[in-house]
């Protein structure tokens, strides 16, 4: 009797955390209807040379998945997320690793955010590294992984998180590092890009 009082005790708790850190995310309408900022471009008369690129602070083009290379999302999804599509938008395995890693540190060392946990960081959420932001990200991830398709997940991560530290997506890297599209990217190149969301700021 005492084992399923504590049970249904620590259900009711954990609905009550996730009904109280769920009050100030933002709505399936207002992440669907978010507007990413892009850059605005000056080019010549030709409208192919890129003389000027105005920003504020953030360097973005977006591309259509299809216009993004297979080898950029494979070489990323086997740096990031090995899982991704076959998980729910988080992995216990992974936060359950960077627990043990944290702990064993005493400090945040390693982070167990999967592709779409680390979508919601950086696209809704701030970069802090607090217990409540996890909660929020875990409970964003989740709603996130319901209601896209594990493409249109990747396509957002792509074209939001950060290759450098003024650069944002694959598009805005790709022309930043190698003076081409991403979709022209070589297999080389692709593993390269995907290699640099780790540490974005060396």
């Amino acid at each position: 009797a005492f084992a399923l009082m504590a049970f249904f005790g620590l259900a009711l708790f954990l609905v009550l955390i996730f009904f109280f850190f769920s009050r100030n995310l933002p709505s399936l309408n207002q992440i669907t209807n978010r507007q990413v900022s892009q850059s605005t471009k000056i080019y010549d008369r030709t409208g192919k040379v890129l003389l000027y690129e105005i920003s504020n602070g953030q360097k973005r083009t977006t591309v259509s998945f299809k216009e993004t290379p297979q080898s950029l999302k494979d070489a990323t999804i086997a740096i990031e997320d090995t899982k991704f599509y076959e998980e729910a938008g988080f992995s216990f395995k992974g936060i359950l690793r960077a627990l043990l890693a944290n702990l064993s540190r005493g400090k945040i060392v390693q982070g167990g955010s999967t592709i779409t946990q680390q979508l919601a960081k950086n696209a809704f959420l701030s970069a802090d590294r607090t217990l409540a932001r996890k909660i929020k990200e875990f409970i964003l991830s989740i709603q996130l992984n319901r209601h896209y398709s594990k493409d249109q997940i990747l396509e957002f991560y792509l074209n939001e998180i950060p290759y450098g530290p003024t650069i944002y997506g694959v598009e805005a890297a790709s022309l930043a590092f190698f003076s081409k599209s991403a979709k022209d990217l070589t297999l080389a190149e692709s593993a390269l890009l995907a290699a640099l969301p780790k540490a974005p700021s060396y």
